[in-house]
């Protein structure tokens, strides 16, 4: 079972690390901007390994293999197509961060024990 500091702390990180990459986006700084998204998605991707190999939280496995997928590709995708290839694991990434909203929810939404209220 997921904990909710877990999820409070991962639902944190990622909109910290998105806030910031929407900050460095609007300054034009192109090479700032892919290492914030580079380190989004390293983030996101230790979430899912997590998720998926403690919890066993499924989902979490289709999302692990499309973002090793997409790192694996992305060399191809920025000789080819440059900016498409930046796009594609921005959008992959902000699906993410919208299905661990949708969990979060459901997590702290669980009622808790009469043990667990502090």
């Amino acid at each position: 079972m997921v904990s909710r500091i877990r999820m409070k702390l991962d639902l944190f990180v990622q909109s910290f690390l998105l806030f910031t990459l929407a900050l460095v986006l609007s300054s034009e700084s192109l090479r700032n901007s892919i290492i914030t998204l580079i380190v989004l998605v390293l983030v996101q991707i230790l979430s899912t390994a997590q998720l998926w190999l403690k919890h066993a939280y499924r989902p979490a496995g289709v999302y692990l293999g499309l973002f090793l997928a997409t790192g694996a590709l992305l060399p191809i995708g920025l000789y080819f197509f440059n900016p498409m290839a930046w796009l594609i694991l921005l959008a992959l990434s902000l699906i993410y961060y919208a299905h661990t909203i949708r969990i979060a929810l459901v997590v702290l939404r669980r009622p808790r024990s009469f043990w667990d209220i502090s």
